[in-house]
């Protein structure tokens, strides 16, 4: 079984109740989890650039409709630590673990990450693309990293044993994360700059300290991180990533974090991908994430290493951080 850690549903849980459905988990998304092996996943509140100018409400939004969603559904339930997940497992539910991509909802109130908190995130990004009162996007000042307000952000996330997650800033403001210290640091969902070019991806030096803190690697199934070539972005070149990360760091440093957008509309896919498409071919959405794995063990990986990558290291990560 499989533990995705990188998940826009509720963005789509929030669109379509805000048109008035109910039970989006229930009519749109478990039936396909299931089908993929996913067992539980972190899905993020993510403010989408359409709502940029109002971040705060729109974080206000995020939630009141997630609320509403897990009251009415009976299939899946928010877990806040590791024993809470076993619980999931055992009772057949699947499990989410509630996470932040961005904290450009919270402005410069720091204390609100207690809030958050107390809603049931575990896991924070300080920045989607966008650079804001605590940190740089990669879509920001290449020469500006975490303010003062974001180094107090970062001591606060790990003081209150919550993922720290980098993927999503720039290079500045993950050195700046790393000086802060802490605790481990972690890209929910990147992949190795030396195969792809791009910024959202990791250097070698971002990698090994990665490795060094303890953290992990979410591999994303996101075509335009997997190659800047539109023919190699396939299942193979996110294996070619799977297989260099591990070599690079260990496969105990490496897992999944897919990043699937085929729900999310036009205008928000529209913000991050100049593509047609924004699926990797063969990976188009969770239900093939089976077929990855697969490919996978005939490419060499071991059942264990693969059980690792695909839960382990996760679980392994929230054991120590969360609890």
């Amino acid at each position: 079984m499989i533990f995705d850690g990188h998940s826009d549903i509720f963005t789509d849980v929030t669109v379509r109740r805000l048109k008035g459905e109910t039970q989006v988990l229930k009519n749109h998304h478990l039936p396909r989890l299931r089908k993929g092996n996913i067992e539980g996943s972190c899905f993020v509140l993510w403010i989408d650039p359409p709502f940029d100018a109002n971040p705060s409400k729109r974080l206000g939004e995020l939630m009141q409709c997630i609320k509403n969603e897990m009251a009415e559904c009976e299939e899946a339930v928010i877990v806040k630590n590791i024993k809470e997940i076993e619980e999931a497992k055992k009772a057949g539910k699947f499990y989410i673990l509630p996470g932040l991509e961005g904290l450009s909802g919270i402005g410069k109130d720091v204390d609100k990450i207690d809030e958050l908190y107390d809603f049931g995130c575990r896991h924070a990004m300080l920045s989607w693309n966008e650079q804001n009162d605590l940190a740089t996007g990669t879509k920001g000042d290449p020469n500006r990293g975490l303010t003062e307000l974001g180094k107090k952000a970062v001591r606060k996330l790990h003081d209150k044993h919550m993922l720290v997650d980098v993927s999503h800033t720039n290079e500045r403001t993950f050195w700046d994360m790393a000086k802060v210290g802490g605790g481990p640091l972690m890209a929910s969902h990147s992949n190795a700059r030396a195969l792809a070019d791009v910024v959202r991806n990791l250097t070698d030096c971002q990698l090994l300290e990665i490795r060094d803190t303890n953290g992990i690697v979410g591999l994303n199934s996101f075509n335009m991180l997997v190659d800047k070539d539109i023919k190699e972005q396939t299942v193979d070149g996110l294996i070619r990533h799977a297989d260099y990360i591990a070599n690079k760091i260990g496969v105990e440093h490496l897992a999944f974090g897919f990043d699937f957008c085929e729900f999310l509309d036009d205008e928000a896919n529209a913000s991050f991908c100049d593509q047609e498409n924004t699926f990797t071919v063969g990976l188009e959405d969770c239900t093939h994430v089976p077929f990855m794995v697969e490919k996978m063990k005939k490419a060499g990986f071991s059942d264990k290493e693969l059980e690792m990558i695909s839960r382990g290291n996760w679980m392994n990560l929230i054991q120590r951080v969360i609890g």
